[in-house]
C-alpha cells in the first residue's frame, strides 16, 4: 500500500470526496468544494492510504482550529461548559477521518492519524465521533484520545469531543 499527501492542487482531492461519500454511504455535492476549501486552511494536513491498485481506501485531514472557524466555535462553546476550552488553544482538529469498510480494522486509521499527527507542531489534538460509532471510538480510546464532553450536538445526531495531547 501506498500513502500520498492531500493537497489542494491534488488530482486525488476529488477523489478522496468520491471515496468520503462511499465510506460513510452519503451524497452530498458540498463534500468535494468542502474538502477544496478546508485544504486552504491555516496548517492543512491531508493523507490518503492508497491499495495496490491505487484505489483510495482510507483517508484523514484536518488543519488547525482557529476562532472564527464554525465547528471550531461550537467546540469552543461545548468544551468551555465543562471547563475544557484550553484544549482548543494550539489544536489541531482532525477534520476527516475515513476508512474503506472492507479495509477497517488492518490498522489504517490508527496509521494515518499517527502519521498526521506527527507532521504538525501543535501542542493538542481534537476530533469529534458520533456517539453511536463504537468501532471509532474504540480506535480513538485504544490510541491514548481522551473523552473531552459527550453529548455533544452539533446538529441532530449526538457526538462525543475527543482530544489527544501531542507535545
Amino acid at each position: 500500500m501506498t500513502r500520498k499527501t492531500l493537497t489542494i492542487d491534488s488530482p486525488l482531492i476529488v477523489s478522496a470526496a468520491a471515496f468520503y461519500q462511499e465510506a460513510w454511504q452519503v451524497e452530498d455535492a458540498t463534500i468535494a468544494p468542502r474538502f477544496v476549501r478546508h485544504s486552504t486552511y491555516p496548517g492543512y494536513c491531508g493523507l490518503v492510504q492508497l491499495d495496490e491498485k491505487g484505489n483510495i481506501v482510507g483517508l484523514v485531514y484536518g488543519y488547525i482550529s482557529k476562532q472564527g472557524q464554525y465547528y471550531h466555535d461550537l467546540l469552543h462553546s461545548a468544551l468551555q461548559e465543562n471547563g475544557k476550552s484550553s484544549w482548543l488553544e494550539d489544536c489541531f482538529e482532525i477534520v476527516e477521518l475515513a476508512v474503506s469498510p472492507t479495509m477497517r480494522g488492518k490498522g489504517i486509521g490508527t496509521s494515518l492519524l499517527t502519521q498526521v499527527l506527527a507532521a504538525v507542531p501543535n501542542q493538542t489534538a481534537i476530533l469529534t465521533t458520533r456517539e453511536k460509532n463504537t468501532g471509532a471510538i474504540r480506535l480513538y480510546e485504544r490510541n491514548g484520545w481522551e473523552l473531552l464532553k459527550d453529548s455533544f450536538y452539533p446538529d441532530d445526531k449526538a457526538y462525543r469531543i475527543y482530544g489527544k495531547k501531542l507535545l
